[in-house]
């Protein structure tokens, strides 16, 4: 964090504010150390993140967007961004920033599977499958994932599939896997 003293101090007590619940007077710290460095990274992310909390999506978007500017190879930052976007339902940015993680850090499951669930979303199996896929290779008892994959397989006409995950994920979670096997007519 290479900035002002003043910034510094500023960010550092907007975590002690947060500690205290105090988000409003955390974000006051936090406009306060931009003011003094509008290029300090860290306050942008958090900023974004108490923004986030407070539920004021249009806000924490447009800090996480600043801070993906400074840095744009942080991966986390880019997925933060990519989640609030696509829960406002702007699926193409939340596209671009889920692909540039992936592109980043492929490690990161949660990117694959929105990834995959914004193409099932638009009934586009063929791109969902294989972003479901790694999320649940990478993730394997993510039982959201396992269940749009095997509905994408199911809805694709790729029932001998949509069956091997279906009972892959009934393996360590009967009751999604339950409901997976009512949704793809395995169980009646």
């Amino acid at each position: 964090m290479d900035a002002p003293f003043e910034a510094r101090l500023q960010y550092w007590v907007s975590q002690f504010w947060t500690f205290l619940r105090q988000n409003d007077r955390a974000i006051d710290c936090l406009r306060a150390a931009l003011a003094k460095a509008p290029q300090m990274r860290e306050a942008w992310q958090y900023l974004g993140f108490l923004y986030g909390q407070r539920g004021d999506q249009a806000e924490a978007i447009r800090a996480l967007s600043e801070a993906v500017q400074l840095a744009p190879d942080d991966a986390e930052t880019r997925f933060n961004l990519g989640f609030l976007l696509h829960k406002r339902g702007d699926e193409d940015a939340a596209i671009a920033q889920f692909t540039e993680v992936v592109r980043l850090r492929p490690s990161i499951d949660r990117a694959w599977y929105g990834l995959g669930a914004i193409h099932h979303a638009r009934r586009e199996w063929a791109k969902a499958i294989p972003y479901l896929q790694e999320a649940a290779k990478l993730q394997y008892f993510n039982p959201h994932a396992g269940h749009l994959l095997a509905t994408a397989y199911h809805l694709s006409g790729q029932q001998e599939k949509a069956v091997e995950e279906w009972k892959r994920v009934e393996g360590y979670d009967p009751k999604a896997g339950a409901q997976i096997g009512r949704e793809i007519g395995a169980l009646r």
